[in-house]
């Protein structure tokens, strides 16, 4: 049997390592155009250590699970989808692959922003050290405070955000930081509590924030501004400018059943399963692009691949949001755990989220700590 993963990241990874476990004289391949796995919710910390340290290369993940890896990224259409449906038939580049079972975890990517001159996004971060790339860009700023700011209020955005502070601190470096976002409320899908407790923080470190408005780029040693509720546009000094506006399905938001099956015109693909950030379940199940649903759905997948060619009931996505953290720096962070009304601060939402990435770290290393 042949089973295909498109996608490399927490849902491709997942349903891959599940798949061994069930299927471990099963043919398994990996398709991902980057070269290497990235613990995305550490992304972060690369100002303050080296990117090896949170990448695993796909080639030393195949030699460790036993999947073929393919260095290259599958485009597709709806038609596409309905006809290795029919063919059970992957081509690509002239080659044909045939398969038994299809999983789509292309994740997502960072959306446009407007042009600027010294502008890093998501992808830049991922492929040089976030510490070396700051020295380079800020390296003809002498003699006064480096303007920086990051765009995007979500989790990557506020995480950068605090450990570039932490970063000007450590290296002795002055940074006026400043942060742009869209919402007129920071993460706005979590309690007003996380909102109350950030603006705190921002204040307590001097950091600008403009809440409630949009980037309009940044050329010239300035950032252009303009806020949503009519204001007149404006600019502010800006030697760079972090940007994290969110992310967008690649190649698009694919619909799936209950069980994690494509639905084309509404009926499923039996043999084509999706997961992870380019996903949505028509499901109870929670559906937010973060690494927790991208590998519960991920396990979800491949246990139903495995129901299915035992012909037993496909199981439904039912996995509910148990928490949610982030960092804010060196010992401070925060957090809900198990309900929304439990918030946790300061050292110990820190230490949740470390402890967190630390039982994805042994993930990685081949034990299943996810049950």
């Amino acid at each position: 049997m042949n089973i295909l993963v498109i996608g490399g990241g927490y849902a491709g990874l997942a349903c891959l390592m599940a798949l061994r476990r069930s299927f471990p004289a099963t043919e398994l391949h990996l398709f991902d155009s980057a070269p290497q796995h990235v613990q995305a919710t550490r992304l972060h910390q690369t100002l303050r250590r080296p990117l090896s340290e949170i990448t695993r290369p796909f080639a030393d993940l195949a030699q460790q699970f036993g999947f073929t890896y393919h260095p290259q990224g599958v485009r597709f259409t709806a038609e596409d989808l309905c006809r290795w449906q029919e063919t059970k038939t992957l081509e690509i580049d002239g080659a044909c692959l045939e398969f038994d079972f299809l999983v789509i975890a292309a994740g997502a990517r960072t959306r446009e922003l407007p042009p600027g001159e010294n502008v890093l996004i998501r992808e830049d971060l991922a492929r040089q050290d976030a510490g070396a790339l700051l020295e380079q860009t800020l390296e003809d700023v002498k003699g006064r405070a480096a303007e920086v700011a990051v765009v995007g209020g979500g989790a990557t955005g506020l995480q950068f955000l605090f450990e570039l502070r932490q970063w000007g601190a450590d290296h002795g470096r002055a940074l006026n930081l400043r942060l742009i976002d869209l919402d007129s409320r920071l993460l706005s899908r979590l309690p007003e509590a996380f909102h109350r407790y950030l603006c705190r923080r921002l204040k307590a470190h001097a950091i600008a924030y403009h809440g409630a408005t949009h980037y309009r780029g940044q050329r010239g040693g300035r950032i252009y501004l303009e806020p949503l509720d009519g204001g007149d546009p404006f600019d502010l000094p800006c030697d760079l400018v972090l940007g994290f506006p969110g992310v967008s399905a690649m190649p698009r938001l694919l619909e799936t059943n209950r069980y994690g099956q494509v639905l084309a015109d509404g009926l499923p693909l039996d043999c084509i399963f999706a997961a992870g950030d380019c996903s949505c379940y028509l499901s109870a199940g929670l559906n937010a692009q973060t690494a927790q649903a991208a590998m519960r759905k991920g396990a979800l997948v491949a246990d139903n691949i495995l129901r299915a060619t035992e012909g037993r009931r496909l199981a439904p996505y039912l996995h509910r949001e148990l928490g949610y953290f982030i960092s804010l720096g060196d010992r401070d962070g925060i957090g809900w755990l198990g309900l929304r009304a439990n918030v946790l601060t300061g050292l110990g939402a820190f230490a949740v989220k470390e402890a967190l990435e630390a039982q994805y770290d042994l993930f990685l290393r081949g034990i299943n700590t996810y049950i």
